[in-house]
């Protein structure tokens, strides 16, 4: 006894791609993402099609990706470090102090200072952990609200707004 079994019509390579498409679970994220940007657009038109829209829509997430990499080091030596936050804060207000108290200031030394101090904070960290043998989860935590206290008792209420900024970082 023999079988035989029909051939299945062969799809279009389009149409076959495009059901996959539509069945992945990503495409529902996309179409929220999207309806929630065109949400917004229509509130607000410069949210995204005037130049600091755009810009800023390009800036952040590199920010939070620096941030990310950074964070991604630390994981992947199994701990932990929730003072980050509050580290960037920390530097972010020194930064921007030295451009407005020394007007003039060459980037690049803000850069150094803004990487040493972050660095410095990073090595207490670690040096924490690795020395008095502490969990990286208490020490980060502790170090979380020492961080954030130094900056709120240097900056009490003031802020760095973009306009303080030299014209190259409007």
């Amino acid at each position: 006894m023999t079988l035989t079994t029909e051939a299945e019509p062969k799809q279009h390579p389009l149409v076959s791609a495009t059901g996959h498409v539509l069945k992945a679970r990503e495409t529902g994220i996309a179409i929220a993402l999207v309806l929630v940007v065109v949400a917004a657009t229509a509130v607000n038109p410069s949210f995204l099609f005037s130049g600091d829209g755009f810009r800023d829509l390009l800036l952040t997430p590199s920010l939070l990706m620096v941030v990310a990499v950074g964070q991604a080091i630390v994981i992947i030596t199994r701990n932990v470090d929730l003072s980050v936050g509050s580290t960037v804060g920390l530097t972010a207000y020194l930064t921007g102090r030295l451009f407005i108290d020394f007007p003039g200031i060459p980037p690049v030394l803000v850069f150094i200072a803004g990487i040493g101090l972050g660095a410095v904070l990073g090595l207490i960290n670690g040096a924490l952990v690795a020395f008095a043998k502490v969990p990286a989860l208490v020490i980060t935590l502790g170090t979380l609200y020492i961080y954030r206290g130094i900056n709120v008792a240097w900056a009490g209420s003031d802020r760095i707004n973009a306009s303080d900024m030299p014209a190259d970082f409007r």
